[in-house]
């Protein structure tokens, strides 16, 4: 996924860094604007950005061409590794806080629950170009590098970028964008540009939005309405959720696409003794290879005790290629052929 544009002048690109393609993506993104530049530094800001092998690899590149690259993350592995994504982690993490001594700050969720809170206001003004995350923490990181707050903006950060059933309570403001991220159009791959097309121009929206421009905000509205419908067909697909194992609720969704996550989550999670919930889909980026997708989340009170990754084979890798997206020790994405081999007897054998 790649979305670009500008936030107060300075360019920005939003990307999960996962592929050699990625790589040579953030590297042209940079050098371009290196060519185009009044900007007074050469300063890259890396935020919120996955802690990824491409991700050193383009880090360590644009250094070698001459480029000051600043890293603030809050992607650190608390605790003992996992899962192999883990130890992954932690020697990316290494390889990256050797590169970049002082100027490499990764940190943990608990402790910085937003990257937001991880700069200053207007600390990257002057930046020449900002590589952040493409989801609602790593817009509102980049917005307040550059200067874009406004009161509440890192609670709101911390709300959007924790549990689905979360996001739409910040502020006002905060709720047009958690409203409209929850409304974009699913991935299609027999139309990969549209989603993120849709998410580009939401983001831009949005921040003009917390400019002041009354224009993107009624333009916002209409997600909000749109959300409103969303909500309705959760109400209408939770009391079809069965208890699969233990303590694990699952909804199939596979034929009824379009509902809220966070509202169905905050649904599932109300059933007595839930731990897991899990979303059984025919869109996402397993789906779009796989035909179906399973979708975990661990109940916020259980965290502790279930780390998801556990449940992968060993030296299992996040690749949706592979059927797995595991970033997070309580949220994991897989297909068919993992759920039924690997996930759902774990859960069974966690029970006992």
């Amino acid at each position: 996924m790649m979305i670009c544009f500008p936030i107060r002048a300075v360019p920005t690109l939003f990307i999960k860094g996962f592929t050699a393609d990625d790589v040579q993506t953030i590297l042209q993104f940079v050098r371009r604007a290196d060519s185009h530049s009044l900007a007074k530094t050469r300063d890259v800001l890396f935020i919120d950005t996955p802690i990824t092998g491409p991700t050193v690899e383009a880090v360590h590149k644009l250094k070698d061409e001459g480029f000051r690259v600043i890293f603030r993350d809050h992607h650190a592995v608390e605790g003992e590794p996992a899962s192999d994504r883990d130890r992954q982690v932690i020697k990316a993490t290494e390889k990256l806080r050797q590169n970049l001594g002082s100027d490499c700050v990764i940190t943990t969720r608990g402790l910085h629950p937003a990257c937001s809170t991880l700069v200053s206001v207007g600390e990257f003004k002057d930046a020449l170009a900002i590589i952040a995350d493409p989801d609602a923490d790593g817009l509102t990181a980049a917005m307040k590098a550059v200067g874009i707050f406004y009161e509440g903006l890192d609670e709101d950060a911390a709300k959007l970028d924790g549990q689905p059933s979360l996001q739409v309570t910040g502020t006002p403001i905060s709720q047009l964008l958690a409203k409209g991220v929850a409304t974009l159009p699913t991935y299609d791959p027999e139309r990969p540009d549209e989603r993120e097309r849709a998410q580009e121009k939401l983001f831009a929206q949005w921040v003009s939005a917390v400019e002041g421009d009354q224009r993107a905000v009624d333009a916002l509205q209409v997600g909000v309405t749109t959300y409103d419908e969303a909500v309705l067909a959760s109400h209408e697909i939770a009391p079809k959720a069965k208890e699969v194992a233990p303590g694990v609720v699952l909804a199939d969704v596979t034929l009824t696409p379009f509902f809220d996550v966070g509202t169905l989550l905050s649904l599932l999670e109300k059933r007595d003794g839930c731990k897991v919930t899990v979303i059984k889909k025919a869109q996402g980026p397993i789906a779009a290879l796989h035909g179906v997708q399973y979708s975990l989340a661990v109940v916020k009170d259980y965290q502790e005790e279930i780390k998801l990754p556990s449940l992968l084979p060993p030296a299992a890798k996040s690749d949706p290629s592979g059927g797995i997206i595991s970033n997070l020790s309580f949220l994991l994405h897989v297909n068919d052929h993992v759920w039924n081999e690997h996930i759902l007897p774990g859960l069974r054998q966690l029970a006992n």
